[in-house]
């Protein structure tokens, strides 16, 4: 009997970055691809009939036309990490692409880790005992991060989430907990300011850049699965701090590849598996038994303070607390402009130290009891003691919580003001 010989796919039609190929082949989800005419044409499979199939592409140089072959790539889909990107900006494939451009090879020693995998079980996570301290005051105070925990920054544009991140960064340059910035389709200036920043508070040794530029579809699509397969390589020795910067650029990208490829939409024209799509990159951050931990921050921009909005309330849904900026603080020239009320983290002062979750607890009550009291302030009005207090000491808390510029984490400072105030 003559065996069934499988002939590689062709192309049939382009649609800028998808490619749509005809050919019964064995599809498989997620398959990486190359055409055969230009092997540093790379694709991955999107969605598949028996037939026909559609592929994401990095096809910006426009090499591919309608009647080429596509074979499957030779190379596997994993991610190796390298101790020379730390300290640069590096691309998808792990090469420096700044400050001069090198290609990275994998030495003996290099741990790998699949871009596409499931969260890890359940019974190799275990319970968040440690802070990461971000430096910014409130944060530390009112809204703690642990250690392996998820937790998003979300807000308007141009209100400081990306400088909340890189304080975060800063601030972990002497606890060597390793940190990783994925930069989703952000401007060459972002990338060189945000690479002058760090190099300026000595916190790019210990921190990789990724960049997938807004000129490709096909790198910001990968960019934030390779950033957390990097993530899990280095948290086998170091803890790990990642940042995306942002998933609504991704997900935008999520809805492109939905209508170009005829999937049905839902919601916001996103495609069905969009709380999919994040779920499995989130849920990979944690704390893990016999290895360290990996404490994710996306970070979403929101159109006039809309929370609600399917991504938004996708990603909430799936970390364990929000950071929310505000536009009407950040007007007001309140820097950190975080909104302390729609802000809370959910592992909150489980992961403080005792001495702390006390001091916490007393500024946050006399900060809310003030928050009320505001408006009684504005009034020409005589105030009893207990009232006059209150307003001066949620004055003094305002001014501990106001932090212009960068800065960093003084844990005896912090307790010296917080227990002067109260």
């Amino acid at each position: 009997m003559a065996t069934k010989t499988t002939t590689n796919p062709k192309i049939s039609a382009i649609f800028d970055y998808i490619i749509e190929v005809e050919g019964a082949f064995p599809y498989e989800q997620r398959q990486m691809f190359t055409a055969k005419k230009s092997p540093d044409t790379k694709m991955i499979l999107i969605s598949a009939t028996q037939n026909k199939a559609y592929l994401l592409a990095n096809n910006e140089n426009k090499v591919l036309s309608i009647g080429d072959e596509i074979v499957k790539s030779k190379t596997k889909s994993e991610v190796f990490t390298s101790d020379l990107q730390f300290g640069n900006v590096i691309d998808i494939n792990g090469n420096i692409v700044l400050p001069f451009k090198e290609e990275v090879k994998p030495n003996k020693d290099s741990k790998y880790t699949p871009i596409f995998k499931l969260a890890h079980n359940l019974m190799s996570v275990k319970t968040l005992n440690e802070q990461l301290y971000t430096g910014i005051t409130v944060i530390d105070l009112l809204i703690p991060i642990g250690k392996g925990q998820r937790e998003l920054i979300i807000g308007d544009r141009q209100t400081g989430k990306t400088h909340i991140a890189l304080n975060a960064i800063i601030n972990q340059a002497k606890t060597n907990t390793k940190c990783i910035y994925v930069a989703i389709g952000q401007k060459r200036e972002s990338i060189s300011n945000i690479y002058n920043i760090l190099r300026q508070y000595d916190a790019l040794k210990n921190t990789i850049i990724i960049d997938a530029p807004a000129t490709s579809a096909y790198e910001q699509y990968l960019a934030p699965y390779i950033g957390m397969a990097h993530a899990e390589n280095i948290s086998e020795k170091d803890d790990v701090l990642i940042i995306f910067d942002d998933l609504t650029k991704h997900a935008n990208i999520f809805r492109e590849i939905a209508l170009l490829t005829d999937k049905p939409v839902g919601k916001e024209a996103m495609p069905g598996d969009m709380f999919f799509a994040h779920s499995q990159l989130l849920e990979r951050a944690g704390s893990f038994v016999g290895k360290k931990t990996i404490t994710a921050l996306p970070i979403l921009q929101t159109v006039d303070g809309d929370i609600t909005s399917l991504i938004s309330s996708n990603i909430i849904s799936i970390t364990d607390g929000q950071i929310v900026t505000s536009s009407d603080l950040f007007s007001q020239g309140v820097l950190p402009a975080i909104n302390v009320n729609l802000s809370v983290s959910r592992t909150g002062s489980s992961v403080q130290n005792r001495t702390i979750t006390k001091v916490a607890a007393e500024i946050g009550k006399i900060y809310k009891e003030y928050k009320r009291h505001l408006k009684l302030a504005m009034l020409d009005y005589e105030f009893n003691k207990e009232t006059s207090i209150l307003l001066y000491k949620g004055k003094m808390i305002d001014k501990m919580f106001k932090q212009r510029g960068f800065s960093l984490y003084s844990y005896n400072f912090t307790m010296l003001m917080s227990k002067l105030i109260s």
